[in-house]
């Protein structure tokens, strides 16, 4: 079996990189109000592959508001408190939610000049370089090494 133990090190580094990245990036864009989110990001290398996940069920509607199938009252009203708005503004704000007014609602001002979708997206273009350039150095030396035992298995059973 080829193990490529260079590079397995470098994807647990990139994995902690994508991690710390992907959390900067929801207090940016202003999506930290528990920060339950932030706390469920994760990474996990298995074989050759790095995976970055959420233990937070609800990370694809925070990244694409489209995703969201309906809005919780009960979550918008923790949502509301978390951000120190009034109590009654969680009513107005449901109803935006659900399409109950014609013309946009907004009664949270301050995130609305931001980035506010693809927090995910966003910092995968952010970070590929980087990626790119931390893998390759290690992804070369595993590969050349696989290729001088290959050469020395070789060499041995003509030897024999």
């Amino acid at each position: 079996m080829i193990k490529f133990k260079k590079t397995l090190k470098e994807l647990k580094i990139v994995g902690q990189m994508l991690k710390v990245g992907l959390q900067k990036e929801l207090i940016a864009q202003k999506h930290n109000a528990t920060g339950r989110l932030s706390r469920g990001l994760n990474y996990k290398v298995k074989g050759n592959v790095l995976n970055v996940m959420s233990s937070v069920s609800y990370w694809k509607a925070v990244n694409n508001p489209k995703f969201a199938k309906s809005p919780n009252f009960r979550e918008v009203l923790k949502w509301v408190q978390a951000k120190g708005l009034p109590v009654s503004s969680a009513e107005a704000i449901f109803k935006k939610l659900r399409g109950f007014y014609g013309q946009p609602y907004v009664y949270w001002t301050e995130g609305n000049n931001l980035r506010r979708t693809n927090f995910a997206g966003y910092v995968a273009n952010k970070f590929s370089k980087e990626v790119a350039n931390k893998l390759a150095p290690s992804i070369g030396a595993d590969v050349a090494s696989m290729i001088r035992e290959k050469i020395k298995n070789n060499t041995k059973a003509k030897v024999s």
